[in-house]
Formats: structure tokens, sequence, C-alpha cells
């Protein structure tokens, strides 16, 4: 008899909760005709090593699984990751699409799932072994997934742990049929003998994807690239042509000294937020936050590209601005004055590489044009302007700007004349 278990609308919203970053449709001609169990155990090992994502693994490995004669409707495996938005990846492939989804589920998903009835925690922490016939009077469907799959015909679920090689890390294995009776007791031996190694194939993509989120997350994504293509020595860099990016929060002392620390904690998480979404939409990337600073580059391959480079850091500029003025109400009203942040854009030379300790390296930019851009950030707050744009600036970009007048910059010799966009 069925479990009660509220078949309530599926809370799981594409493109909020659950993201699908890779989708991989194999032609019929591509799918094997005929496997054995022991041939793709050997395949495991050998040629699913050299596939290039685990999606394509997981893909070749539920066709060789039919080919073998598995009544197969849907199979999944389910991973954790180390990614500040998402708690972990899925694998999803269904026989009824041909196609097998690379899916990242966000951290909010726990929340929503309690633990109870949610059979991947109960899986990969629980380390259970889950068998729920959704058909007859034997149907079970004590998860909410379980009522969805039953309603577009599957007959069997079967769920099992699968340990990584690295600590206490599991793996969730999961496959579902629809043939009448589900799956038989030799079928169900030989998928258990089977997903022990799967965590060959996971472990080696899980742990390159973990380094790849980790670098991306704390370095940027062109930074994290470079860093995990092996440019990790002290001293190495290059010399790039780029559009510097220097921003602050002004009157923030005062800010701090009103609010209670979680707070301003919040608010530069949502400040930075906003900063970072209109720099990498229009092809920045953040370096640092350094206190309640930021500091981004718009990188520029040759001398033609500077003045869209240009254009582009100045519209992720405005909208930026844009953006943090319309956070006003998320400052509490002892908070006193308003929220602004000032933006100085320059385009020079620098070098982009490594810099730091022999043990503790920072993968940066240096160099005078990122003393220049700092030091015109401070000149814009003199001038109780929101955004300046440095003479190189101005050239490269071509476009109408109004001049600010020649400024002694402190700490450089030479004076600069500043401009800003037109109000």
């Amino acid at each position: 008899m069925d479990d009660k278990v509220p078949q309530r609308p599926s809370v799981l919203v594409e493109g909020q909760n659950v993201i699908t970053t890779a989708v991989v449709a194999r032609p019929p001609a591509e799918r094997p005709s005929h496997d054995t169990m022991d041939a793709i155990g050997e395949w495991l090992i050998g040629g699913a090593r050299r596939l290039e994502t685990c999606v394509e693994a997981i893909d070749e490995y539920a066709w060789r699984l039919m080919a073998a004669g598995l009544p197969l409707l849907r199979v999944s495996l389910h991973g954790g990751t180390l990614h500040p938005q998402f708690v972990g990846n899925t694998y999803l492939w269904w026989r009824t699409t041909a196609a097998t989804r690379e899916i990242m589920i966000t951290h909010e998903v726990v929340d929503l799932f309690p633990y109870e009835i949610n059979p991947v925690a109960r899986v990969q922490i629980g380390a259970e072994v889950l068998r729920r016939r959704l058909e007859g009077p034997a149907a079970k469907l004590d998860f909410p997934i379980l009522h969805e799959l039953r309603a577009v015909g599957a007959t069997d679920y079967y769920a099992l742990p699968v340990a990584s090689a690295f600590g206490s890390h599991r793996y969730m294995a999961a496959y579902v049929s629809d043939r009448p009776g589900g799956f038989s007791d030799r079928e169900i031996a030989d998928l258990i003998r089977i997903s022990d190694r799967l965590s060959i194939v996971a472990d080696m993509h899980s742990q390159r994807r973990i380094a790849e989120n980790v670098l991306r997350a704390y370095l940027g994504s062109q930074t994290g690239s470079k860093v995990l293509a092996g440019q990790i020595r002290r001293g190495a860099g290059e010399a790039i042509s780029a559009v510097l990016w220097s921003s602050d929060l002004r009157r923030f002392t005062h800010l701090s000294d009103h609010l209670p620390g979680d707070a301003v904690i919040a608010l530069l998480n949502k400040l930075f937020d906003r900063q970072a979404q209109a720099i990498t939409a229009h092809g920045g990337e953040v370096l640092k936050f350094v206190g309640d600073g930021l500091l981004a580059i718009f990188p520029v391959d040759n001398a033609e590209a500077a003045t869209a480079a240009t254009a582009s850091a100045l519209v992720a500029a405005q909208e930026a601005l844009a953006a943090v003025a319309a956070m006003q109400d998320v400052i509490e009203p002892d908070g006193g004055l308003p929220l602004e942040i000032v933006v100085a854009l320059h385009y020079g030379t620098v070098i982009y590489g490594n810099v730091g300790a022999a043990d503790r390296l920072d993968f940066t930019v240096i160099g005078p044009a990122v003393n220049l851009v700092s030091r015109m950030e401070g000149m814009a707050k003199f001038l109780d302007r929101p955004l300046v744009v440095s003479d190189d600036f101005a050239r490269a970009y071509g476009g109408r700007l109004l001049s600010l007048g020649c400024h002694r910059l402190c700490g450089l010799d030479q004076p600069h004349e500043l401009f800003a966009p037109p109000v």
C-alpha cells in the first residue's frame, strides 16, 4: 500500500535551484548494440577514464547497460561538490529523451527536502540501499520523486551508495525500470557489482571539478584556469593590456560603526554581488576584494580591441552604480547615510601573474597602472564623482567624456587629466 507522502508539485525550478550545465545526446549509430556486464566493468577502469567529461561517461555507461539487456528507464549518479552556490551535481540519463544532463543543485535544495524524504541524502549520508516497487499492491511511494517516476510509467527504483576513495565521501547511483515486474534478482546483483566501479570515473571527474570550482570562486574563471593549467611558479607572469577597475564604498567606517557585524558582512556581499554581475556580464573578471573595495580587469587582446573593452567597462560601471543605488532599502535606519560607491577606470599595461611568499601566492596584477587606478579612486571621492576615468582610458575609448581637469594624485609625480561620463 502507498505510504502517505504528499504528491505536492515539485519545488525544483530549472534555472533557479537546479541548473543544467551540459547535455549529451548520443546519435543512434553511436550507441552500442551489444555489451556484457564484464565488458562494462573493464570499460569503467579503462576507456571511461579517457572521456573528457563525466556527463559523457554516464551517457555511454547507461547505453552500455541497455545494450547488456538491463530494462532501464532512467540512470543517475549523484555527488557532492565544493562550491559557494552548489551543494552537489547530478548526471541524469533518460531512455525516453535519449540524452544525459549534467545538473548542478543549489544549497537551498537541502532545506526544501528534509532528510526523511530525500533519497539522495539517505543514500549519500546514511549509506542506505533503497529499493522501491512502484506498481501493484507492493508499491511504496515514500519519496516525492517516486510519485513523479510512477506517473511516467516507472515500475522499480533501486539506489545504492558508491564509496569514494576519498574518506567517507559517497556517491549515489540510482536505476529505474519501467518493465512490468521491475528488475530481476540477477539484474540487481549485476547493478551492485558494476556500480562499485563507478567510483573510479566519479572520483576522477569530481576532484577536477572541485579544483575548478574552488579556483574559480577564489580567483575568477580566467585566472583560475591559468593556475589549474600549471601557472603556479612564483614570479611567473605576463605583460597584458587591460582596463583596470577599482571601486570602493564611501563612508564605510561610518556604516561599520552603526551596523552589527553580520549586517556589515551581508551588506558587503550584496554590494560585491551587484558589481561582480555587471563586471562579468561585460567581459571583465574580479581579481580580488580588499575590505570594502574591489579590483577587476577587462583584458584587451590587441590595440584594436581597446575601444570595445573601454566601452564595455564603462557600461558595466554605470550598471553597477545603478544596481548599488537600488540597494538603499537594505541598510538599517541607523546607518544614516546613503549607500554609495565610487568606480575608477584606467587603461594600461600590467604584469599579470604570481606574486607572494614561497608557499603563499597571489595571482594578481601589479605595476604603475594599478597604483594609478587606486589613486584615482581616492580622487573620485574628493571630487564627489561616482565614476572617473583616466586620460589613457579616454584616448582608448574615443567617445564623448567630460573633462574634470588635471589633478595630482597621491604618490604620483605627474598630474593626470581625469574624465567622467557626461550627465
